[in-house]
């Protein structure tokens, strides 16, 4: 009998199909210039440095440039996407990982582990976000993005208004982000918007970057329930509004300053 896919492996195939990503991922490619100028602040010289959800290398590329000789490790859940940002990345590390559950076997500890809009998919954020931190040097950092509540709100809107629930994951609240128990937290909140021309190029979009997977239990919703939904969207002006955290994590270190 056949293995039941997880949902881990779900968004793993998902990004490893998204052959198109980087002519759709513009709010994402924003998004890791605005999280690689905060690298490239606090990042020491020589640092190490493990990137979570590298996909096709959007952030290595903006930050490692700019960084004083670091050891960057670029990891991804999906091979197709590692390999892709290798590419983009010649002569840096690559390691297929879930990054949600780290394995890194002869890695020293970090300096920082950075992410962006990654870990938006791990099944327990604070558990994982934890895991990573345990990998920490102490005094190091870890800066992440992940998406918030608010996001595709126009989206969820059009489905409430015509009595469905959008099949988008449930993004957490800010104030759910600054309650997690992580050391030295701290989380900022950054909108970013993409207009599409219709409702069938925003879900065009989302499965060309590999994010069209369904929340789990997400029922399908009839065509015709479907085009009215389509509708209300585009009355909204078909807005894709992306509500960014910044989460920063400051690894205490115990000895004397």
């Amino acid at each position: 009998m056949c293995e039941p896919i997880t949902s881990t492996a779900r968004v793993a195939r998902a990004f490893d199909a998204a052959a198109a990503y980087d002519g759709h991922a513009v709010v994402q490619r924003q998004v890791a210039q605005w999280l690689a100028a905060r690298i490239v602040a606090v990042a020491p010289p020589g640092a190490r440095v493990l990137e979570v959800g590298c996909g096709t290398g959007f952030l290595t590329q903006e930050a490692w440039p700019r960084l004083d000789r670091p050891d960057w490790l670029m990891t991804d859940i999906a091979p197709g996407m590692l390999a892709r940002g290798l590419a983009r990345m010649p002569g840096l590390r690559g390691r297929v990982m879930d990054g949600e559950r780290p394995d890194l076997p002869g890695e020293a500890g970090f300096d920082l582990i950075v992410s962006s809009l990654a870990v938006q998919w791990f099944t327990d954020l604070e558990a994982g976000l934890e895991r990573l931190a345990a990998l920490v040097r102490p005094g190091g950092r870890m800066l992440v993005t992940t998406l918030a509540q608010g996001t595709f709100a126009a989206w969820h809107d059009a489905h409430r208004a015509e009595g469905y629930a959008a099949g988008s994951p449930a993004y957490p609240s800010t104030e759910a982000l600054a309650a997690m128990a992580l050391p030295g937290l701290d989380v900022t909140l950054r909108r970013f918007e993409q207009r599409h021309g219709s409702a069938a190029d925003f879900m065009r979009a989302l499965r060309a970057i590999g994010a069209g997977t369904p929340r789990e239990g997400h029922r399908p919703i009839p065509q015709g329930a479907m085009r009215r939904i389509a509708r209300w969207f585009e009355a909204a002006g078909a807005v894709a509004a992306y509500e960014v955290a910044l989460i920063e994590l400051r690894i205490p270190d115990p000895r004397p300053a």
